[in-house]
């Protein structure tokens, strides 16, 4: 079997409602389709969700967009795949190394769906190919974005009622704002839901960011996510603070999680399988994160259903993986099982909704991915 044919395909999906981040400067939905095909008929699907303003900490890592994406999908990484065995994961990837350095979203893109091919070729779900489940099904975390406080206390309220245990509140703009709305859903909440505030490094110094954080008594916020910029400053805030400090944009790469394991900056890693670049550099930051004893989530950029399901298959095959994922529960229009949960887009161009039940979600059925495209809400979504 060879591959025949690597397409990039954009398409947006409508949003149930405007999220928004501490340096976000577009709104969600907006993905990259990757379709590999093979002279067998078979296909395989990725996705890239890249954004021009994530880069890391002080802009190491180059941002992406979908015009990147799809430059680096057609130009460069389909003629370096042409004739292979699209099986062959470890040539691919070489290859994909080969032709140009960086553009992990793109890479990551391309390499989830020779995966999802893999499994399809040997009729087994992406999670046994990855070192099979070491849990049946991953805890979510809504996420509630920047925000007025009536908004996002509605929101989360909303979440936990459709069952969901734990919440990634964004902040960082406004530290004053940020504690008077965690109070507020502790109040509202209880000590059963996981509050973790993320502040995407907008504390600026660890000074700052201690004076804000420190004023939080034992109990009322479980964990800070990457409060400021830098290790050194990240370290500075997890010398001096007992809520455990989660590392996000300082850590992308099997390296960086080094780096923060040295310089002691973070209680926790939150894995991109695009940060990383793919499954395989995904699962070298678990294993390093596992070896220093530091529990791990999987986040993104809210993928649709194609880019969700790889997170989820990653999740439930990687030990490291024990905290509630900040990921989506994928469904296509009229199908969610959720108001709000999990809830951020109207549609998907997945056929059927991923299993949801007591705040987790369960992988898709079926080899591969376990997802089936609806060519028509594709074509309905494409740009």
């Amino acid at each position: 079997m060879k591959v025949v044919s690597v397409e990039a395909i954009p398409f947006s999906l409508p949003v149930r409602r405007e999220f928004r981040w501490n340096g976000l400067q577009q709104g969600l939905g907006q993905f990259v389709l990757v379709k590999v095909t093979t002279d067998s008929g078979l296909a395989g699907y990725g996705e890239a969700v890249p954004l021009p303003d994530w880069g890391g900490d002080f802009g190491r890592r180059a941002g992406e967009t979908r015009s990147t994406v799809i430059s680096m999908v057609n130009s460069l990484f389909s003629p370096a795949l042409l004739g292979r065995d699209p099986c062959a994961l470890s040539e691919a990837i070489a290859a994909m190394e080969q032709v140009v350095v960086g553009h992990t979203y793109a890479k990551c893109a391309v390499e989830m769906a020779l995966h999802d091919l893999w499994g399809k070729c040997i009729g087994q779900p992406l999670y046994r190919l990855l070192g099979g489940a070491v849990r049946d099904a991953v805890p979510i975390a809504h996420m509630v974005g920047l925000m007025e406080q009536d908004e996002a206390v509605a929101e989360a309220v909303g979440a936990v009622s459709d069952g969901v245990r734990a919440l990634q509140i964004k902040g960082g703009e406004d530290g004053e704002r940020d504690v008077a709305l965690i109070r507020e859903l502790r109040r509202r909440l209880g000590p059963g839901v996981l509050l973790r505030l993320d502040a995407n490094q907008g504390y600026g110094t660890a000074k700052r960011a201690l004076n804000i954080l420190s004023t939080f008594p034992p109990g009322e916020l479980d964990y800070i996510e990457q409060p400021v910029r830098g290790l050194d400053q990240m370290s500075a805030v997890r010398r001096e603070l007992r809520i455990p400090v989660v590392a996000d944009e300082s850590c992308w790469t099997p390296r960086d999680a080094l780096d923060v394991v040295q310089e002691k900056a973070a209680d926790c890693i939150s894995i991109y399988l695009a940060k990383a670049g793919g499954f395989r550099a995904a699962n070298a930051v678990a294993s390093i994160a596992q070896a220093a004893q530091l529990p791990c989530d999987v986040n993104g950029s809210i993928e649709s259903g194609v880019g969700n399901a790889a997170n989820v298959h990653f999740a439930i095959s990687t030990p490291a993986v024990t905290l509630p994922a900040v990921i989506p529960v994928s469904a296509p229009a009229g199908q969610h099982p959720c108001r709000i949960g999990g809830n951020y887009f109207e549609d998907d161009i997945i056929t059927k909704p991923f299993p949801f039940r007591d705040g987790k979600v369960f992988p898709p059925e079926g080899p591969g991915l376990g997802i089936e495209i609806d060519e028509h809400k594709l074509l309905k979504f494409r740009q």
